[in-house]
C-alpha cells in the first residue's frame, strides 16, 4: 500500500512534492516524483513495501520504452500467477511487484487499442492508480470496484486536475473550501457518501470508476463490480464452492515479502479468515500468523476470552491491546482521525480502529481482517427485519402497523422499536428509516440514494450497505487507520470470486436458520467448539460514556456542550436537554450515536480551515 499524489498544472513538481510529504504516514519506506519532461505532469508516490522489497520495484515505475508511468496504491490478489502468465504472453518483468503487473497489462491494452477496462475486470484486489501515457498526454485514473482504497481528485483553473491518496494532500497546493448541503446525508449516514467530500472541487472518484483525462477534457468507464457479474440463475453453489473461492483469497492476502498477521474476535468473519490463513500456513510450512484483537474493561463488550480460546485452538500468539479509556486520549485520536479523513466521519469506532492499527504495526506489516462478512452474508439484524417485513409484517393493515409502533414508543427494546417504527409505512419508508442513523427529527437527516425496491427488500437493503456504506464506513476506517501507521490491511472475503458466490445467493438464503447460513457451514469445521454460537457484540465502544467524556473534555459544563453541539439546529433548551440526557443515559444506543455525530460535526468545523494544513496524521 502507499500514499499516491499528482498534478496536471504545468511544472508542478514541487508541489506533488510537497502533497506527498503530507502522505509520509502510508509510505514510510520511500518516496519519488516523475516529471514529465515538457512540464505536463507530475506523479508522486509514498511507498509502503509490502511485495519485492528492492528498490527496483519503488515507484513512479516507467515502462521500458519509457512511454507510460505508474503510481500504485493496493495489492492484486494472486499477482505471481497472473505475471507468470503474462510472461508466457510475451510480456517482460523487471521486478516480481503486482505495481508492475497493472503497469504492464494496462499499457499493453493502450497499444493495441483495447478498453482497458476489461483489464481491470480481470483483476482482484484492492486499488487506486494513475497511468501517465507520455505518447497522447493522457492520464488515466482507477479504482477498485469494491472501492476498498480511495483516490481523490481536486478539480482546478484551465481544465487541471490533481489527485491524491487522502482529501489533506491537496491543501498543499490550495485551500479547501468547505462545501454546503452535505449535512443531512452526513447525520443520516454518519460519514459523508461519495462522491462528496465535504470540500468544493474535490470528489472521492467513486468505486470501480477509470476515468480518462487528456488537455482537460474528461471521460469515465466503469469496471463491473463482481457482485453484478454474478450467476443469479445457478442453483448449483454449494457450501464447498465458497469455502473454496474464500480459501483462495486467504491464501492470496497473505502472499507478501513481510510478516502477515490477523485481527481475531468473538465474531465469524475475522476467525473464520485466522483459520483458514492457520491452515495454508500449515500447508506451506510456515509460522501461523500473529493474532491481535482489542480488549475492553465492560465485559459486555469485550472479547479477549472467545479470541484466546479460538487461538489456543489455532495455535496463534495473541496481542490484546487496550482501548482508550481516558477522555483526553479518546479526544486527540478523534481529532487525528478526522483529520486523515478530512471531512467530519461519526463511527466512533474510528478511534478504536486507530489504537489497534498502532498496536498491531508495531508487530507486522500486512493484517488480514474479515472486513465485508457482514454485508455479504447478511450479518445485519436489519436485514432480518426487512426479510420479516416482506413475509408477514406488510401484510398488516398500516393503521394497524402504525398505531402498534405508537404504543410500544415507549419500549425497551432497540431492535422490537426500530422495526416497528420502520415498518409501520411501505417498503421505501421502511428503507430510509431502518438506513438513517439519525433520530433527531428536527436535523432533516436523509440518506444519499433509495435504491431500486422492485425487487426483494432484503436484497435491496444488502446491497446498498455492499455498495454505499460498506466503502463509505467500513473500508475508509481501514484504510485511514491502517496506512495512518504505516500498516496494510488486507480484506479476502472482498476477493472478487468470494463477492460473486455471495452475491449469486438470494438473501433468504443467507438468512436461513440464522444470520450467515452458508458462511456458517463454510467455516464451522476450522473453529472451536461452540464458536459459531458466540453471540455477535461488534467493534463498538461504549458510545454514550465516550460522549460525555469527551464533550465534558471539549467543552466543560452542561450548557457550554448543548450550546455547541446543537447550534446549528432550531431547537428549544427544553429538547436539547432531553436529547442530551436520553444520550448520556446508556440506554438509547440510536440516540447517543445521534449526538455524537452532532458533536463530531462541530469538532470538525473548529478543526477545519487553516488547521486542515497540518499533516493528516499526529500520531
Amino acid at each position: 500500500m502507499c500514499g499516491i499524489a499528482g498534478s496536471t498544472q504545468p511544472d508542478d513538481h514541487g508541489a506533488v512534492n510537497a502533497m506527498l510529504q503530507r502522505l509520509a504516514h502510508r509510505g514510510p519506506d520511500g518516496s519519488g516524483v516523475w516529471s514529465d519532461s515538457n512540464g505536463k505532469i507530475a506523479l508522486g508516490c509514498a511507498r509502503l513495501a509490502t511485495t519485492d522489497l528492492t528498490g527496483q520495484a519503488n515507484q513512479p515505475l516507467i515502462s521500458t520504452d519509457g512511454r507510460f508511468v505508474l503510481v500504485f496504491n493496493g495489492y492484486i490478489a494472486g499477482h505471481r500467477r497472473r505475471i507468470q502468465a503474462a510472461t508466457r504472453d510475451g510480456l517482460t518483468f523487471q521486478t516480481r511487484n503486482d505495481a508492475e503487473l497493472v503497469l504492464q497489462l494496462m499499457s499493453n491494452a493502450i497499444r493495441q487499442g483495447s478498453d482497458p477496462v476489461q483489464v481491470l475486470q480481470t483483476l482482484s484486489g484492492q486499488y487506486a492508480f494513475a497511468l501517465w501515457d507520455v505518447a497522447q498526454s493522457c492520464l488515466w485514473l482507477a479504482r477498485d470496484p469494491l472501492g476498498i482504497k480511495p483516490l481523490y481528485v481536486l478539480s482546478r483553473l484551465g481544465g487541471h486536475i490533481a489527485f491524491a491518496s487522502e482529501i489533506s494532500a491537496f491543501s498543499a497546493i490550495t485551500p479547501l473550501v468547505r462545501a454546503e448541503g452535505f449535512k443531512p446525508a452526513y447525520l443520516a449516514h454518519l460519514f459523508v457518501p461519495a462522491p462528496n467530500t465535504g470540500k468544493e472541487a474535490v470528489k472521492l472518484l467513486p468505486p470501480g470508476t477509470i476515468m480518462r483525462w487528456q488537455a482537460g477534457e474528461v471521460s469515465k468507464g466503469q469496471i463491473a463490480h463482481p457482485a453484478y457479474r454474478a450467476d443469479k440463475a445457478s442453483q448449483m453453489l454449494t457450501v464447498g464452492d465458497l469455502l473454496s473461492a474464500v480459501r483462495k483469497s486467504v491464501a492470496d492476502a497473505m502472499d507478501a515479502d513481510c510478516e502477515v498477521g490477523c485481527l481475531v474476535s468473538g465474531g465469524l468473519d475475522s476467525a473464520g479468515v485466522a483459520a483458514l490463513a492457520c491452515d495454508i500456513a500449515h500447508e506451506r510450512g510456515q509460522t501461523v500468523p500473529k493474532a491481535f484483537v482489542m480488549g475492553f474493561d465492560d465485559p459486555a463488550r469485550d472479547e479477549t476470552e472467545a479470541a484466546q480460546k479460538l487461538c489456543r485452538h489455532l495455535g496463534q500468539e495473541l496481542h490484546v491491546v487496550a482501548a482508550p479509556t481516558q477522555p483526553d486520549d479518546i479526544y486527540q485520536e478523534l481529532v487525528a482521525a478526522l483529520r486523515s479523513v478530512g471531512a467530519p466521519f461519526a463511527n466512533p469506532s474510528i478511534v478504536l480502529m486507530r489504537c489497534l492499527a498502532k498496536a498491531v504495526s508495531g508487530n507486522v506489516k500486512v493484517c488480514l481482517s474479515g472486513d465485508g462478512g457482514d454485508e455479504l452474508f447478511g450479518g445485519y439484524p436489519r436485514y432480518r427485519a426487512a426479510q420479516l417485513y416482506e413475509t408477514y409484517w406488510h401484510h398488516v393493515p398500516r393503521p394497524l402497523r402504525r398505531l402498534t409502533a405508537k404504543l410500544y414508543g415507549a419500549g425497551r427494546r432497540r431492535e422490537i422499536d426500530r422495526f416497528l417504527a420502520g415498518g409501520s409505512g411501505a417498503r421505501s419508508h421502511a428503507f430510509a428509516a431502518w438506513n438513517n442513523r439519525c433520530v433527531i427529527p428536527e436535523c432533516d437527516a436523509r440518506i444519499a440514494r433509495h435504491p431500486d425496491l422492485g425487487g426483494s427488500l432484503t436484497d435491496a437493503m444488502m446491497h446498498f450497505d455492499r455498495d454505499v456504506t460498506l466503502p463509505g464506513n467500513q473500508l475508509l476506517m481501514s484504510d485511514r487507520c491502517g496506512m495512518a501507521h504505516g500498516l496494510e490491511y488486507r480484506l479476502p472475503l472482498l476477493g472478487h470470486d468470494v463477492v460473486r458466490i455471495a452475491a449469486s445467493v438470494p438473501a433468504k438464503q443467507h438468512l436461513k436458520h440464522g444470520p450467515k447460513a452458508l458462511w456458517r457451514r463454510a467455516v464451522t469445521p476450522y473453529l472451536p467448539a461452540g464458536h459459531v454460537q458466540h453471540h455477535k457484540i461488534g467493534f463498538n465502544p461504549p458510545v454514550a460514556r465516550w460522549l460525555l467524556g469527551v464533550a465534558r473534555y471539549a467543552w466543560g459544563d452542561e450548557n457550554r456542550i448543548l450550546e455547541a453541539i446543537f447550534a446549528d439546529i432550531a431547537i428549544s433548551q427544553g429538547r436539547k436537554t432531553a436529547y442530551w440526557n436520553r444520550a448520556v443515559s446508556g440506554k438509547d444506543l440510536d440516540m447517543a450515536l445521534s449526538v455524537w455525530a452532532l458533536m463530531v460535526w462541530q469538532i470538525w468545523l473548529e478543526l477545519d480551515g487553516s488547521d486542515m494544513g497540518r499533516a493528516a496524521d499526529t500520531a
